[in-house]
């Protein structure tokens, strides 16, 4: 399986080949492959969708997940409609499953913030998450704790 990392960096962190991130929380770099700096976060790519470019706004949707629940919240994902993926302004995406925690991410990359924006607002971002509430929805007991989003500039 593909491993991933998510480093913060500084001043003093070796280059490293990946895509510079910079949020709120400071700058990161996400590589796909495992660094072994301390500030890395490791992952295992569990599925993936296009092309990440060095330019861009990334979303990264941040789900704890309890460890029964792992199997059903992966198999929500593998089975994804997709509808993302064709919006205008989408570059990738990329399911992250924690090496050394319970929180994946989800990690959205687009052309622009107004693209994200503009995605959730549209037709396809209700229809994806259409089941969110309903008795079609996972169950809430498998999430420990609220998600969070960050997001980052790219480029």
């Amino acid at each position: 399986m593909k491993k991933a990392s998510i480093v913060q960096i500084n001043s003093e962190t070796p280059a490293l080949n990946g895509v510079t991130m910079q949020g709120e929380e400071g700058q990161f770099v996400y590589v796909e492959e495992v660094s072994e700096l301390s500030t890395a976060k490791h992952y295992e790519v569990i599925s993936e969708t296009g092309t990440i470019d060095t330019k861009g706004f990334v979303v990264i949707n941040n789900i704890p997940v309890s460890e029964e629940g792992r199997p059903s919240f992966e198999e929500r994902f593998r089975n994804r409609a997709g509808l993302v993926d064709g919006e205008p302004g989408f570059q990738a995406i990329r399911i992250l499953r924690p090496v050394s925690d319970d929180t994946y991410a989800i990690m959205t990359i687009w052309d622009d913030e107004e693209s994200f924006q503009k995605w959730q607002t549209s037709k396809s971002y209700e229809n994806a998450h259409k089941k969110r509430g309903t008795s079609q929805a996972l169950p809430t007991t498998i999430f420990p704790r609220p998600s969070f989003v960050t997001t980052f500039k790219v480029g």
